[in-house]
């Protein structure tokens, strides 16, 4: 495991957890449009079931599946955080268990999955994997934790079609037979396979950099399949719903393009 980057990255979520709290609330156009439409689907979660959702952040996921009448336990490894999603929560007249949890912490992992030994129907994590240096760790922990009908549900920002690898493109160009000005949008992969750790400002005008640990697909996938959960089910949504000409560069104007590969995992029989 790459050492430095977990106090580095623990560091800048205290610090700029106010400012996502802010900027996020109860989830932007992508939280909103793509992720959580896609993981509610795949959660398929029925009342009275057990949920499980690691880095919670505010708690954007676990509020919302909250309202299916499901018994959601929510974690992450910053305290401001779960302040924030506490808070979020209350407001929301929702009961939800929070709790401090480091996923790159086998012992953390190992004491959590003794208590809630294969107790949660569903466990979730959103825009996580990207922030772990080694992501065997949890791998080796869902299936302890997970009921043996389960299911996982992941949402990571698409490996093969966004940063750091992957360029927004933006092209200006006549059409020679109406002489009309044309927009277009494509993407320029320019690496892929091996580009590991970078740092990355996740939101404009975020007051900190987090690091980030790049991985291509395989490398995503296969901690899960080696510890015993197989794919189920995988969705790469996009937006549809119109171009945004306030922001050329907004995924909006790019409905070719998946941003997030949010996949399905259950525990092999």
């Amino acid at each position: 495991m790459e050492s430095g980057h977990k106090p580095a990255n623990l560091a800048a979520w205290e610090s700029i957890s106010g400012f996502w709290d802010e900027a996020l609330g109860d989830g932007n156009d992508m939280f909103l449009q793509l992720l959580l439409p896609a993981m509610e689907e795949l959660a398929s979660v029925r009342p009275g079931q057990k949920v499980l959702d690691l880095g919670t952040g505010n708690g954007i996921v676990a509020r919302r599946l909250s309202r299916e009448g499901v018994e959601v336990h929510a974690t992450d490894f910053s305290a401001a955080q779960l302040e924030n999603a506490r808070r979020r929560t209350e407001e929301a007249n929702k009961s939800i268990k929070f709790e401090v949890l480091d996923l790159t912490d086998p012992a953390a992992l190992d004491d959590f999955a003794k208590q809630h030994a294969e107790e949660f129907d569903v466990i979730t994590a959103s825009m996580l994997l990207k922030e772990l240096s080694d992501i065997k760790p949890l791998a080796e922990f869902l299936p302890k934790v997970l009921k043996p009908t389960g299911r996982v549900v992941m949402a990571n920002l698409h490996p093969c079609f966004h940063k750091p690898g992957a360029h927004r493109v933006m092209e200006v160009a006549e059409n020679p037979e109406t002489g009309i000005q044309e927009f277009k949008t494509s993407i320029k992969v320019s690496k892929y396979l091996n580009i590991g750790r970078v740092q990355s400002q996740a939101l404009r005008g975020q007051p900190e950099p987090l690091v980030w640990f790049h991985r291509p697909i395989h490398e995503l996938l296969n901690p899960f399949f080696e510890a015993g959960l197989l794919l189920n089910k995988v969705f790469e949504p996009s937006f549809q719903d119109g171009e945004d000409q306030s922001q050329i560069q907004s995924y909006h104007n790019f409905p070719q393009i998946p941003m997030q590969f949010i996949f399905r995992l259950c525990r092999a029989k």
